[in-house]
């Protein structure tokens, strides 16, 4: 356009370059013309130039009109995914994003291999070999947000994030270590950094389906203490700590001045809890005692150090076969570690641990300097607070979804004779017609005339409402948690992200009609490293043609090989399996790092 102004300014002066006005009559055609183009008329059309610009706005008004429905009506399905751990990430990997607008939304930004924890916590492994970035994880199909949803409206379906002065914002560690001043008397050191980098707006977001993926946290049963004196073993920053901590325990041991009872309870390390995570660190532990610290510290080894296991059952990894527990043991025996079984931790303080053995009540003092707990989960804090919200008249199973509020709804459709009761036909009709909507009447469907005949109290051969009631509510309360571990999760969240993408209608919530499976674990064994380049592993449940085998627990050399090749192939991307060979290598050739920092 301000080339067409020049061009008519120059026209004008080139009419009369001598004279300095123009006549009416002189400046007509030449404003009629510029006129003309600038209104995006000609004084002369075709008919083909009118039918290309006819075209031209049919097709401008097309793009216009497809971009508004897809702006508006054509808006996909947001689908919110709280959290990154083993649920989330393979939930957010095999989503289809052409079908949802997907968001995750989460306090920590990586992925973290949480079974590795045990060998970050003595230099075996370094910290950025078990963390992969999220963002590298999902991509940029995925939208990610850094914050911490504190509340849900089921209702309204809005989740709400970053609530100042409630819940700070974590980076997935522990929260009081970062924010909060340590609550030790001595003993330990802090240095907490006041910056303005982290501002976190409070906000809401609406959603369509939410997954709530939070996993965790560690269970205290209430033991005095525990919170301020011992070390959780849950996060990179716990194992961070644990590492610091045992290189402050040998350092303080070596001043010239301490006693020898101060000595041997500074290098007395305390581990409670017998399951994967307590073994694996306690055999790490032994590891790093004999191979690299008793060459800078050899009286120290050989005189002082000592390590304790405790556990509250009469043996260790009780979720594995019998015999994998008996050779744990034994293998731990020769390794120098102190096995305490029946026994419970009343209390934990700053230089000791007060136990108790099963059926005494005596109170026994086991001075110590480092006391790391391995010992169970309880549900988060927002996973109890939507229970609360939902109802614990609905939600009362802690392990599963009850509905005793469709109860009426399944007697009447049940009851297509409307009389008023159940036969044990219909009943079975029911329970084979819902067993896929309702998997825990799988429990019923195996003895169906039983259940029938225990609700049945008045024994008249048919059920009321109320009978009905409580033969599936005894369904809800027999259903048996999946145990707390890293392949269910996983499987978990692939299975949720093959629902939805299988979901032809995101509003219904009947299953059946829409062809879609229940969920079916497929236990693929247990394994855990023992220490001595030695590892157990169970294959009970796993996949049928182990069982067809008949395959029997596997421990030694050979189970430390097929230990490291299934963490080796679980690493989720490039980076990290090469990371944790080097890692393995180094610790192998140059042994590992002993500094604090």
């Amino acid at each position: 356009m301000l080339s067409r102004s020049v061009s008519l300014l120059q026209q004008l002066a080139k009419t009369n370059d001598s004279r300095r006005y123009l006549s009416l009559k002189q400046l007509n055609p030449i404003i009629n013309r510029n006129l003309a183009w600038f209104s995006g008329q000609s004084t002369k059309k075709t008919f083909g130039e009118r039918l290309k610009r006819r075209l031209k706005n049919f097709l401008i008004v097309t793009v216009i009109g497809f971009g508004t429905y897809y702006g508006t009506l054509g808006t996909k399905p947001r689908v919110v995914v709280l959290g990154t751990g083993w649920g989330a990430v393979p939930l957010l990997k095999h989503i289809d994003t052409e079908k949802y607008e997907v968001v995750c939304v989460s306090p920590r930004n990586y992925f973290l291999m949480t079974p590795l924890l045990p060998p970050v916590s003595v230099g075996t492994v370094e910290t950025r070999t078990v963390i992969e970035s999220i963002r590298s994880l999902i991509g940029p199909r995925v939208k990610y947000v850094e914050a911490h949803c504190v509340s849900v409206d089921p209702k309204a379906k809005v989740i709400s994030c970053n609530t100042d002065g409630e819940q700070p914002v974590s980076r997935g560690d522990d929260v009081k270590t970062i924010l909060i001043p340590s609550r030790r008397a001595g003993g330990s050191s802090s240095r907490i950094i006041k910056d303005s980098a982290r501002v976190r707006p409070s906000f809401d977001m609406k959603y369509d389906i939410l997954v709530v993926s939070v996993g965790s946290e560690n269970n205290t049963f209430n033991t005095p203490g525990l919170e301020e004196h011992a070390h959780f073993l849950k996060e990179v920053l716990d194992a961070r700590h644990i590492r610091s901590a045992i290189s402050d325990a040998f350092e303080s041991a070596m001043t010239p001045t301490q006693t020898p009872a101060e000595r041997k309870r500074l290098l007395h390390f305390v581990v409670v809890g017998g399951g994967p995570t307590g073994v694996e660190f306690a055999a790490e532990l032994a590891i790093l005692v004999r191979e690299d610290l008793q060459i800078y510290f050899p009286r120290l080894v050989a005189n002082d150090v000592k390590i304790a296991l405790i556990e509250a059952l009469d043996h260790i990894l009780s979720m594995m076969d019998k015999q994998i527990s008996d050779y744990t043991e034994r293998h731990f025996h020769r390794e120098n570690i102190d096995v305490l079984m029946n026994t419970f931790v009343k209390e934990v303080k700053q230089h000791e641990v007060v136990v108790q053995l099963k059926g005494s009540d005596e109170l026994k003092s086991i001075p110590c300097s480092v006391v790391v707990w391995a010992t169970g989960i309880k549900p988060r804090a927002l996973t109890n607070k939507l229970r609360e919200i939902i109802g614990f008249d609905i939600q009362s199973n802690r392990m599963g979804l009850t509905y005793r509020s469709i109860f009426t709804l399944l007697f009447e459709e049940a009851d297509a004779e409307r009389r008023g009761t159940l036969d044990l036909q219909q009943f079975r009709a029911l329970v084979e017609r819902k067993i896929t909507e309702f998997p825990q009447l799988e429990i019923i469907s195996k003895s169906i005339e039983k259940a029938f005949e225990e609700a049945d109290k008045d024994k008249s051969g048919t059920l009321t409402l109320a009978e009905l009631h409580s033969a599936l509510g005894k369904a809800d309360t027999k259903i048996r948690a999946l145990p707390a571990t890293a392949q269910v999760a996983s499987q978990e969240g692939s299975f949720v992200a093959d629902l939805l993408n299988q979901l032809k209608d995101t509003q219904s919530n009947n299953y059946e009609q829409q062809n879609l499976k229940s969920f079916r674990y497929k236990h693929m064994g247990s394994l855990a490293y023992v220490g001595g380049d030695e590892a157990v592993v169970d294959f009970t449940g796993s996949k049928p043609i182990l069982d067809m085998f008949n395959l029997k627990p596997l421990s030694g050399r050979s189970a430390a090989y097929l230990w490291k090749s299934f963490y080796l192939t679980e690493m989720f991307t490039g980076r990290t399996k090469t990371l944790l060979a080097f890692d393995w290598v180094r610790t192998q050739f140059f042994g590992r790092d002993i500094s604090r920092y």
